[in-house]
């Protein structure tokens, strides 16, 4: 079986924030797992996940491999996903900048949200760079860089790709800087549900909250601020059952303050 591994490498020239890093990577997470769902030819390969096999010094470079979820072992069968996933990346990338114009799926909202954050640690850092490669029994294949200048382009472009995506419905479903405060708070960050919030300038009563992303999740009830002290200025859909609110879908995050600062 040939060791086949996602090489992230982060050459930075400012310390990294942690949680642009997570979200970084958290975002990666989610490409792949949209990627092999979609293109996995067996239950298990739809399911196939990453996970972290070294961690190297110097810049920031991680390598990944893919691992069943049942037994945790390696795919002896589908070896090539890694291969093609990092492509793929490398393809969408390329694609954003006009450097092809191949589209290597049809982008969504969400997928180009996933991308932006991922180039986001080098597109705050001047003179950075970005190498997503494949190593293969220890041979090294680049598929793609991007350095800071191209990563902030790529983020206006992808800015305005997703606008474009959008239909006027579903720009008035957005409510944007509104504020949050929550009522309930599930304390495991993977609860699907149990959380629940008030926007005042909706509605009085709490409802559930749900978010776009495990990331905007971490973020707001798992970072350096106590959720129960804390008011957020946030982007939401509200979701309706049967024409009644049901819940606010959390879909960006702008900024917090402490309770204690509102009138």
């Amino acid at each position: 079986m040939q060791d086949v591994r996602l090489v992230i490498e982060i050459n930075n020239k400012q310390p990294l924030e942690l949680m642009d890093l997570t979200k970084s990577f958290i975002s990666l997470a989610n490409q792949f797992n949209n990627f092999v769902s979609e293109n996995g030819d067996s239950k298990e390969n739809r399911e196939a996940k990453l996970f972290v096999k070294e961690i190297k010094t110097g810049s920031v470079i991680m390598e990944l491999v893919e691992l069943a979820t049942v037994g945790i072992i390696p795919y002896a069968e589908n070896i090539n996903t890694i291969v093609d996933f990092s492509k793929y990346i490398g393809s969408a990338f390329n694609f954003i900048l006009g450097k092809s114009k191949e589209k290597p799926k049809e982008l969504t909202p969400t997928d180009y949200r996933d991308l932006s954050q991922i180039i986001n640690p080098i597109a705050t850092d001047n003179a950075s760079q970005l190498n997503i490669s494949t190593k293969i029994d220890g041979n090294v294949y680049l598929s793609f860089h991007i350095d800071s200048l191209e990563a902030n382009a790529a983020q206006n472009i992808m800015d305005r790709f997703t606008k474009d995506l959008k239909t006027p419905e579903d720009n008035t479903d957005i409510k944007t800087k509104v504020l949050l405060t929550f009522y309930q708070i599930r304390a495991n960050i993977k609860a699907k549900s149990g959380n629940k919030g008030v926007i005042d300038d909706i509605s009085k009563s709490a409802v559930n909250i749900v978010f776009d992303d495990e990331g905007l999740n971490e973020e707001m009830l798992h970072g350096d601020f106590n959720p129960n002290e804390t008011v957020y200025v946030v982007d939401v859909i509200p979701q309706t059952v049967n024409g009644k609110l049901a819940a606010y879908k959390i879909i960006k995050l702008h900024d917090t303050f402490s309770k204690e600062d509102t009138p």
